[in-house]
């Protein structure tokens, strides 16, 4: 019965849930997907040149990736490509093909094919439990962090600056400081002002479309000034012409030469793999704690699996859940995969109808969004409260440590261990209620009992061995055998030296 129990559950999994139109508020769906279509342009642009591809797979990774992980999961998380796994991707082909080389693009499709398919034998493993013991300390932390370098990412773009070549996030504010005089634009500084100042004083009236209104401040400030001043003058780059194909449908190609190609990069699908499925149940754990409860993460994972392993045969690459853009689509209302849903598509329709106006789009202001998203996710309501704890403050000040200073990857991989050994700190920790009945001592156990905690409770009955000890044990959920051995060895002692103990479950 709980096998065929098991397998029922699994083929739920596969099955798109529509049940969230029962409850959906279309304007702010379509509205936050709207603006998560404006806001993953440039960004799947930049992406697609990270992970070494031309820039035109970058959308096509925002389109089919994230409509794949929308119409197959049950949150509003938004997919499509992300930084960590470009990245990764690169640094897995290059040593084998040179960038922008017809092999390079084939080794790419069957790595991103080999990633959904690792994926989803982490679905079929179960593999999305582990994610329950991620501490909402260390989620607080990663939205933290992901907060700074979304932060100091923008820096670049709002300053007017080259791209900065830094080993830590201060290092870029830094250099803008001591060299801002040489290096700053102006006419970018005021373009990104104008948007990340529109949209601070605009984020609490309007707090669901703040994001729009401000790239529309930005926008046009910016434009006005490159017309005004001429593109010489103002050196203010705009995001260009944008062309999508109607159809990029196409099959991998997967020769003995690709098989060779993957033996040899088995480590680094995996790591891309488990990297994109951490970030994408990071947010839908965040997102099921706060907006929606019902989410099921192994349909998250699922969903991630079957868009990767998709992605090839639509020209793109892997991808992950987005922080930030899941960020601006919820900010902006956006409570079920309806918003995902419109942005795929959205994103077809700014590309092809409106390319000429998003030619003119001044990346300051792009780069201002982006700032303000990385603020929106330093929430100060959120992490005030973990301070009345001092394991709750250490596990998020080394997960926030550890994202800002070395890297969004290392960063959940502390995460994961700061939670763990946090709730083995939590789970070892036990109370002990002490009471004198006459010569009778009464002990209320509060806690689990077992390897790892009982040694406190030993400690007190070995204290005097004559002793008359009655333990309680109703509000100890779990015992372990090592645990009743201790105890019964205890009572054997006592015996011999004239004391008793005896348990009771309540």
């Amino acid at each position: 019965m709980r096998a065929t129990a098991a397998i029922l559950g699994m083929l739920r999994e596969v099955i798109p849930d529509l049940r969230w139109r029962r409850a959906v508020d279309g304007r702010r769906e379509i509205v936050s997907g709207l603006a998560g279509a404006l806001l993953v342009i440039p960004q799947a642009i930049t992406f697609a040149y990270l992970a070494g591809v031309p820039p035109e797979f970058g959308l096509y990774c925002a389109v089919f990736v994230g409509l794949l992980a929308s119409l197959l999961g049950n949150s509003p998380m938004v997919g499509g490509p992300n930084t960590s796994v470009s990245i990764l991707i690169a640094a897995t082909v290059m040593p084998f093909s040179g960038r922008g080389s017809p092999l390079y693009l084939e080794f790419v499709f069957v790595l991103s094919l080999a990633v959904g398919v690792v994926q989803l034998a982490i679905w079929l493993l179960r593999g999305a439990h582990l994610f329950r013991y991620f501490s909402p300390a260390a989620i607080t932390g990663i939205k933290t962090g992901v907060g700074i370098l979304l932060i100091s990412s923008a820096l670049e773009g709002t300053l007017g600056l080259a791209p900065l070549s830094t080993q830590f996030f201060y290092e870029k504010f830094d250099v803008a400081l001591t060299a801002w005089d040489s290096t700053v634009n102006p006419y970018a500084v005021v373009t990104s002002a104008v948007t990340i100042g529109c949209g601070l004083a605009l984020r609490r009236r309007w707090c669901r479309s703040y994001i729009m209104l401000a790239v529309l401040a930005g926008g046009v400030m910016g434009c006005g000034l490159y017309f005004a001043y001429g593109p010489v003058t103002t050196q203010l780059e705009l995001l260009g012409h944008v062309t999508l194909r109607a159809w990029p449908f196409q099959v991998p190609r997967v020769t003995p030469q690709h098989w060779l190609f993957l033996e040899q990069v088995i480590p680094s699908i995996f790591a891309i793999a488990v990297l994109g499925l951490a970030q994408s149940l990071v947010i839908a754990r965040d997102l099921k704690a706060r907006i929606a409860p019902d989410i099921d993460l192994h349909k998250e994972v699922f969903a991630q699996g079957v868009a990767n392993m998709a992605s090839p045969f639509f020209s793109t690459f892997a991808g992950s859940g987005s922080f930030n853009r899941t960020a601006v689509a919820v900010e902006m209302g956006a409570r079920t995969p309806l918003s995902g849903i419109v942005a795929a598509f959205a994103v077809v329709l700014l590309a092809w109808v409106l390319g000429p106006l998003l030619t003119y789009l001044p990346m300051p202001a792009v780069a201002g969004v982006l700032a303000l998203v990385g603020m929106g996710m330093i929430r100060r309501r959120e992490i005030r409260p973990l301070f009345q704890s001092f394991g709750d403050a250490a596990v998020f000040s080394v997960t926030t440590f550890s994202v800002a200073f070395l890297d969004l990857s290392t960063g959940i991989l502390v995460a994961v261990v700061a939670s763990v050994v946090f709730f083995m700190v939590r789970a070892s920790d036990v109370k002990l209620t002490i009471s004198v009945e006459g010569e009778q001592e009464r002990i209320a156990v509060t806690g689990n009992l077992y390897y790892a905690s009982v040694d406190g409770l030993a400690k007190h009955l070995r204290t005097d061995p004559t002793r008359d000890s009655v333990l309680d044990l109703s509000r100890v959920p779990y015992c372990d055998p090592f645990a009743v051995s201790v105890m019964e060895a205890i009572r054997a002692e006592r015996e011999r030296a004239g004391g008793r103990l005896e348990w009771a479950a309540g």
